[in-house]
């Protein structure tokens, strides 16, 4: 999610990759864009997801696809992971003392999820940032939620302790899915973008997304849309009541000083609260 035709991920570019990610994080070529969530009732500014980005010295900026999966074998998504997470915290808390207050929502890998240290990372993002905790999102894969649900539990726990906010990504409606995320508190679940694609042109579709935020409402969870690409979506999800939406039609991933170049167009053109 995330890429623009600035960015590479096809599949040559994981040959040879290993020995360079590996100076990648020490040489500073890691950054973190930002992507916009838009409250979809109000049209306020909801928050941002922040997503990792690798310039390549020679290949250019390529997108998580063409690198994460390595990160995560040989355990180098570990201290990746801390970098953007402390990374992410002092943008959110640099944008909170200009005047916006809105949720920063970080990308947790499964190696991260089990190590016995991340309760510690967040805690230490927070603490050396001043960051607000209820701010902080913090988004799973579905599936690293529930492939091993003892850890998970426990981690849970932990950062829920620290007062953070959990969500689930792709996440797919049905009474029985959600029901399985609820022993974890989750907060927020974002629907898997094959469903908004699908929703304009299908009933089924449609009802999914209409039964799934009744029940989160009853449920005290929040619903995002992912991946909204055009006006049609966007009310379609709006009459649904879903509460927020992400994607190209808001805008695509931005550096933090592009980030606040929108905020300053978003205040001024919608009228509408940041």
């Amino acid at each position: 999610m995330g890429t623009d035709s600035t960015e590479s991920s096809d599949d040559s570019v994981h040959r040879g990759l290993g020995d360079e990610l590996a100076d990648a994080l020490a040489q500073d070529q890691f950054f973190l864009v930002y992507q916009p969530t838009i409250d979809l009732q109000t049209s306020a500014f909801a928050g941002v997801e922040a997503l990792i980005r690798w310039r390549h010295p020679v290949r250019g900026v390529l997108a998580p696809d063409a690198f994460i999966d390595e990160l995560e074998a040989d355990g180098q998504i570990l201290p990746v992971g801390r970098w953007a997470l402390h990374t992410a915290c002092a943008q959110g808390a640099a944008w909170h003392d200009k005047g916006y207050r809105f949720a920063v929502s970080v990308n947790v890998s499964p190696r991260q999820l089990e190590s016995e240290s991340f309760r510690d990372d967040v805690a230490d993002a927070l603490s050396s940032s001043r960051f607000d905790p209820a701010l902080l999102v913090l988004e799973f894969a579905q599936g690293t939620l529930v492939s091993n649900e003892g850890i998970s539990s426990i981690r849970v726990k932990q950062l829920k302790s620290l007062g953070v906010r959990l969500a689930v990504d792709d996440f797919e409606p049905g009474e029985s899915a959600l029901d399985e995320l609820e022993k974890f508190s989750v907060d927020i679940v974002k629907l898997d973008r094959t469903f908004i694609a699908a929703i304009s042109t299908s009933s089924a579709a449609a009802g999914l997304v209409k039964g799934l935020v009744k029940l989160s409402d009853t449920r005290h969870v929040q619903v995002i849309a992912a991946g909204i690409e055009d006006s049609d979506q966007r009310e379609r999800l709006a009459n649904e009541k879903v509460h927020v939406g992400q994607g190209f039609l808001f805008s695509v991933p931005h550096e933090a000083d592009e980030i606040d170049r929108y905020l300053e167009d978003f205040a001024i053109f919608s009228g509408k609260p940041l």
